[in-house]
C-alpha cells in the first residue's frame, strides 16, 4: 500500500505542496487557486458533455462516462455539495480532471453498510452515509489489505459486508484514476541535473512536462553521442527523469481514453488516455507520437482553469474540435450527440413519474367512479409513460445499431413497455378498468426494476449499452429470438397479473355478485395466455435456429433452453386443460399464476446459476429478490385455496366435481 501511495502522491498533490511531507498533506488547507470559485458555465458543460471518449469497447460521450462513474460511486447521477450547489455528472468529472484536490473533499462515496468502515478503522457517521475520499483515506491501507484477501474468496461465500467492502475498494480506485487523468499537466520533473535538458528548455518558455517531451527523442540521440563521464552523468539524469515521469503517470495510463489515434478503426482500434500517450512516448518517442499533438491543449486547459474562464472555454473548444474532427474521420462520432440527448431527456425516470401519476388518477377514479376526468387522466398519463418507454428504447436501438433486446437490462424495459401497451389495448376492448389500473402498476414496477438493475450494470459493466461480441450483436435469428421470447414473457406475466386480480378480488369480495366482471377477467387471462404461447413457441424455435448457426446444435438442454421449454409446456397445459374442461375460471387463474413463476424462473433464475451458456447475467442480490417473489406467489396460491374453500362453503357456482 505504501508503494501505491508513493505513486499517487505526485498525482494528487497540488504544485504548491510538492515539497511537503505526505503525512502533512491532508492537514494543509487547499490553496485558493486550486478551488473552483464558481459553478461551471453552461457552455463549458455543453462542450465537455459531448467530448468523445472510448470506454467499454465503444465511443461514447464524456457525459455518459461521467454519469455511470458517479452512479456507481454515489448511487445517483448528481451530487449535492454542502454549500447547496448541485453538481451534474459532467461538472463532477470536470472537477475530478481539473480540481482533484477539491473533488477529494466531495462526499460522493456511498457506503451502505457501516460494517465496512468499522472493518477498515474509519469512524462511521451513520449505518448508511456518504463519505469523501479524504475521509476514507485513513482506512485506505487496511481496505487494500482486506480486498486482496477477498479476491480469492468465492462470491457465494462473501458476506454482505465483504461485498460492500470490495465495491468501495473498486470505487476508490476508479476515483483515483479519474483524478489522475491530467496528472501530466501538473507534473514538474526536476531538470537541474541535466545540462542538455536545461539548455534545451531555456529555449522554450512554456513550463511543465510537454516541453520536455518535445525534446525527448533528440535528447536520447544527443546523449548517445556523448562519451565518458559526461555521458554517464547525462544518462543517469535522463534515466531519473524518465523514471519519475513513469511513476507519476502510472494511474494516468488507465484514465478515460480521450485521444483517438490516426488511421481507421481497423488499423488502430484503441484510443489512448493522456497518461498512456505520454507513457508510450516515454517508452519509445517514435511510438504513437501523433497522440502528443493533443497534449499542449490539455496542458493549457490545466493552466487556464485557474485564471480566465473565457480562456478555459477557448482551450476546451479547441480541444473539442480536434477530438471531434479525428473521431469523425474514423466514423466514430456520429451517435455521440444523440446519446447525450438520450441521457439528458432521462426517458425512463420521466416514464416512472407518469406511471405514478396515472396510478393516482386511477385511485381517484375508485373514490369517484362516475367522474370521467380521472379516467381520461389515467389514460393520458399511461400513454405518456408508454410513449416515453417506446421512445427511449427506440433511441437506444439507434445509438447502438442493434435490436431492442440484447441484455437483461433491456429485457426489463421491453417487457414492461409491451405489457403496458397490451394493457391499454385490453382496456380499450373490454373497458373494465382493470387493465387501466394494472398498466401504471406494471409500468412503474418495470421502471423501478430497470433503475435498480442499472446500478448493477454500472458497478459491473460500467454502462447499459455495452458492446457485444459479433455473434450476439448482428445475428438475424438472435434478434428475432430475443424479441419474440420477450414478448412471450410480457404477455405471460400480464396474464399472471390478471389472475392475481381474479384471486384477490374474489377473496376480498370485490364486485361480489357481478359474475360478468370475473368472467371478463378470465377471458383476458385465457386470451393473453394464447398470445404469450404464440410468441414463446416462435422465440424458442428461433433460438434453436440461432444456436444451430452459432454453436452447431439446435438444442443442448441448456438451463435457459429448458426454461423456455417449461414456459411453453406450462402455457400448453393451461390451454389443453381449459379446452378439455378440466379447469374453469378458478383453475385458470391458479395455473396462470404458476406460469408467471415459471417465466420468472426462466427469465432471471437460470442466469444466476453457475453453469450453462446463459450464466452471464448473474448479479449480487438477485437470488434474494427471486426467493421473496417465490414466497409471495406461494402465499397467493395459499389465498387461492382459501378463496376456493370459502366459495364452496358459500355454495359456489362451479361444480364440485370439476378439477380446478
Amino acid at each position: 500500500m505504501s508503494r501505491i501511495r508513493a505513486l499517487l502522491l505526485p498525482l494528487l498533490a497540488p504544485l504548491a505542496l510538492l515539497g511537503a511531507l505526505a503525512s502533512c498533506a491532508d492537514e494543509q488547507p487547499i490553496p485558493e487557486s486550486f478551488v473552483r470559485a464558481e459553478p461551471w458555465d453552461a457552455e463549458t458543460l455543453e462542450l465537455a458533455a459531448s467530448l468523445p471518449v472510448q470506454d467499454g469497447g465503444r465511443v461514447k460521450p464524456l457525459d455518459t462516462l461521467a454519469g455511470f462513474k458517479l452512479l456507481k460511486i454515489n448511487g445517483k447521477r448528481s451530487l449535492k455539495l454542502p454549500n447547496g450547489e448541485k453538481l451534474s455528472r459532467t461538472a463532477f468529472i470536470l472537477d475530478c480532471f481539473f480540481f482533484p484536490e477539491q473533488a477529494e473533499d466531495y462526499e460522493c462515496f456511498l457506503v451502505e453498510n457501516d460494517g465496512v468502515l468499522i472493518a477498515v478503522g474509519v469512524e462511521p457517521k451513520a449505518p448508511r452515509a456518504r463519505y469523501s475520499y479524504n475521509a476514507l483515506e485513513a482506512g485506505r491501507a487496511k481496505l487494500e489489505e482486506l480486498a486482496d484477501r477477498l479476491r480469492h474468496k468465492s462470491s457465494k461465500e462473501r458476506t454482505p459486508v465483504e461485498v460492500q467492502l470490495l465495491r468501495l475498494h473498486r470505487n476508490l480506485i476508479d476515483f483515483e484514476i479519474l483524478i489522475a487523468t491530467l496528472a501530466f499537466a501538473r507534473l514538474e520533473p526536476p531538470t537541474e541535473d541535466s545540462r542538455l535538458l536545461t539548455e534545451r528548455l531555456g529555449e522554450d518558455p512554456d513550463p511543465g512536462l510537454t516541453p520536455i517531451l518535445r525534446h525527448f527523442s533528440a535528447l536520447q540521440a544527443e546523449i548517445s553521442g556523448l562519451a565518458g563521464k559526461e555521458r554517464a552523468t547525462e544518462a543517469a539524469a535522463f534515466g531519473a527523469l524518465r523514471q519519475e515521469i513513469e511513476q507519476a503517470l502510472w494511474f494516468g495510463r488507465f484514465s478515460p481514453a480521450l485521444l483517438p489515434p490516426q488511421g481507421n478503426v481497423e488499423e488502430a482500434p484503441e484510443w489512448k488516455s493522456p497518461g498512456s500517450a505520454v507513457w508510450d512516448y516515454v517508452q519509445d518517442p517514435d511510438h504513437q507520437a501523433s497522440s502528443l499533438a493533443f497534449l499542449p491543449t490539455l496542458e493549457r486547459l490545466e493552466v487556464a482553469k485557474n485564471g480566465d474562464r473565457a480562456a478555459f472555454r477557448f482551450q476546451l473548444s479547441h480541444l473539442h474540435g480536434l477530438l471531434v474532427e479525428r473521431a469523425e474521420a474514423r466514423q466514430e462520432y456520429g451517435k455521440v450527440p444523440l446519446e447525450v440527448t438520450f441521457y439528458r431527456l432521462d426517458f425512463f425516470t420521466n416514464a416512472l413519474a407518469f406511471f405514478l401519476l396515472s396510478f393516482l388518477f386511477v385511485a381517484i377514479g375508485w373514490i369517484a367512479p362516475r367522474q370521467r376526468l380521472p379516467i381520461w387522466g389515467a389514460w393520458g398519463a399511461n400513454l405518456a409513460g408508454a410513449g416515453l418507454v417506446v421512445a427511449g428504447v427506440t433511441l437506444r436501438c439507434i445509438v447502438r445499431d442493434r435490436p431492442p433486446v440484447t441484455t437483461l437490462y433491456e429485457t426489463i424495459l421491453f417487457v414492461a413497455g409491451c405489457a403496458v401497451l397490451l394493457c391499454l389495448f385490453l382496456e380499450a376492448v373490454n373497458r373494465q378498468r382493470v387493465a387501466l389500473a394494472l398498466a401504471p402498476l406494471i409500468g412503474a414496477l418495470g421502471m423501478f426494476l430497470a433503475m435498480k438493475y442499472e446500478l448493477k450494470e454500472a458497478a459491473g459493466e460500467g454502462d447499459t449499452m455495452t458492446s457485444m461480441v459479433a455473434v450476439l450483436d448482428t445475428n438475424f435469428w438472435l434478434a428475432i429470438h430475443v424479441t419474440t421470447i420477450s414478448l412471450g414473457y410480457s404477455a405471460g406475466l400480464l396474464a399472471a397479473f390478471f389472475a392475481h386480480v381474479w384471486i384477490l378480488g374474489r377473496l376480498f369480495g370485490l364486485k361480489r355478485g357481478e359474475r360478468s366482471f370475473y368472467s371478463g377477467i378470465a377471458r383476458v387471462v385465457y386470451g393473453t395466455t394464447c398470445f404469450a404461447l404464440l410468441f414463446s413457441v416462435i422465440g424458442t424455435i428461433t433460438g434453436g435456429v440461432w444456436a444451430n448457426e452459432s454453436w452447431g446444435r439446435f438444442w443442448g438442454w441448456d438451463p435457459k433452453e429448458n426454461g423456455a421449454l417449461l414456459i411453453c409446456l406450462a402455457q400448453l397445459l393451461i390451454l389443453h386443460a381449459r379446452a378439455g374442461h378440466y379447469i374453469r375460471e378458478r383453475g385458470l387463474a391458479l395455473l396462470a399464476v404458476l406460469t408467471g413463476v415459471v417465466i420468472a424462473f426462466s427469465w432471471w433464475h437460470v442466469n444466476q446459476l453457475d453453469f450453462g451458456l446463459h450464466s452471464y447475467g448473474r448479479i449480487d442480490g438477485a437470488m434474494r429478490v427471486l426467493l421473496i417473489f417465490y414466497l409471495v406467489e406461494t402465499l397467493v396460491c395459499g389465498l387461492w385455496v382459501v378463496e376456493w374453500l370459502t366459495d364452496r362453503f358459500r355454495g359456489g357456482s362451479e361444480p364440485a366435481a370439476q378439477i380446478e
